[in-house]
């Protein structure tokens, strides 16, 4: 079977759907495309909302944590993040190794469980908050473990649509995350996805214009272990890339899945999307997979893709996204689910005879490390120790 659903894969939407008008610039965005005037609205009605929500107590509007765009934080701030996540990088571990001998330091903690949980928070009613959660233990790992002072970024990236390595996430200076792997000829390709009932699923991976390892940028020499784990050939000994695969950071960037498609215009698609259904499958469809197929190689392997540190950002965004759809009505969208309990509702091989069924918020999930939370857990950004708001 072929997961050939997403037609902006192939950046079939290129051209579609116009940019609105900018605002003119009155905040610190000042590269870029600026932020047209319907997003701008609906950020604006989400921001106040959190804001009118909060109390005296607990999550307050003293205390609420900022998150910003990489491109609106500076040089001492950025500089401040990429060492922590060295800092990670250099702990040891807190999972049983045991289940993966390939984890070596604290971020293969995070990549394991990703890894682990694939087949079930991907194209399914986890997808939002089970990443929520995920990114919020990232935060407090950086900030508890390794004394980082600021607070999660995204990857802007409609902003940069046209050429994301004029974004400072992708600009190639060493306070970047790196830019495009070196240029490696090759073509494009299918990798199956292990772990689904149905041998031999395929998502398709087209040819970037990288394929090696990062050249520049402050991982550049960074080293990761766990997977890749969606392969041409998948090893039944090592199905899911869990032995030590030591290896640089390897990107491919694919201009399809950016320009024309990660744009203003489908952002504000999303945020505007008239129910979580529609909010869920514009998602997936306009961003999720677009996102991570631009980035490639690492990135864009589903299971593992946390090994390249840049995924925080990426997902920071489409957490984003969601927080400004919640915001425009936080009684009636908080805590809506759409989707199934497992990857398009697949059965998965440990479990093949298991009907599709769907997903609630009293659905317990495995965020790892003994913590698994109530899906209706990660639905608020202003409860159970999460305290934060999007600028």
């Amino acid at each position: 079977m072929h997961l050939l659903g997403h037609s902006l894969l192939l950046g079939a939407l290129i051209g579609q759907l116009a940019l609105a008008g900018p605002v003119p610039c009155n905040s610190n965005q000042t590269r870029g495309i600026p932020m047209p005037s319907d997003f701008k609205k609906l950020q604006d009605t989400y921001q106040k909302n959190i804001r009118a929500s909060l109390g005296t107590k607990g999550c307050t509007n003293k205390n609420i944590a900022v998150r910003k765009s990489w491109d609106d934080l500076d040089d001492a701030t950025r500089t401040d993040y990429l060492r922590a996540v060295n800092c990670l990088a250099a702990k040891p571990p807190k999972m049983d190794t045991s289940l993966a001998s390939g984890a070596v330091n604290r971020l293969d903690d995070f990549t394991y469980i990703h890894i682990n949980q694939t087949n079930i928070i991907h194209q399914s009613g986890y997808l939002l908050p089970w990443h929520r959660l995920f990114l919020w233990q990232m935060e407090q790992a950086l900030r508890d473990e390794c004394g980082y002072k600021g607070h999660l970024p995204y990857w802007d990236n409609p902003r940069f649509q046209e050429d994301q390595s004029k974004s400072k996430v992708f600009d190639g200076s060493m306070t970047s995350f790196g830019g495009n792997g070196a240029a490696v000829p090759h073509g494009p390709h299918n990798v199956i996805l292990p772990g689904l009932a149905i041998a031999n699923f395929t998502l398709p991976k087209p040819a970037g214009t990288g394929g090696g390892c990062i050249t520049d940028g402050a991982f550049v020499n960074f080293t990761i272990s766990l997977g890749p784990v969606a392969k041409e050939v998948i090893d039944p000994a090592d199905k899911y890339g869990y032995r030590a695969n030591p290896r640089c950071i390897s990107r491919d960037f694919f201009e399809g899945t950016s320009k024309g498609v990660l744009t203003w215009a489908n952002a504000t698609t999303i945020a505007a999307s008239g129910s979580i259904k529609a909010l869920r499958n514009n998602i997936e469809d306009l961003w999720h997979l677009n996102s991570h197929t631009f980035v490639g190689l690492e990135a864009a392997d589903p299971f593992s893709t946390p090994n390249d540190p840049v995924f925080y950002l990426l997902h920071a965004q489409i957490d984003r996204l969601w927080a400004i759809w919640q915001g425009q009505d936080l009684e009636g969208r908080t805590f809506a689910i759409d989707g199934n309990r497992t990857f398009l509702g697949l059965a998965l091989d440990y479990a093949p005879d298991v009907p599709p069924s769907l997903a609630t918020i009293e659905d317990v999930m495995d965020m790892g490390l003994g913590w698994k939370p109530k899906t209706k857990v990660g639905m608020p950004m202003t409860e159970g120790g999460r305290c934060y708001i999007y600028e």
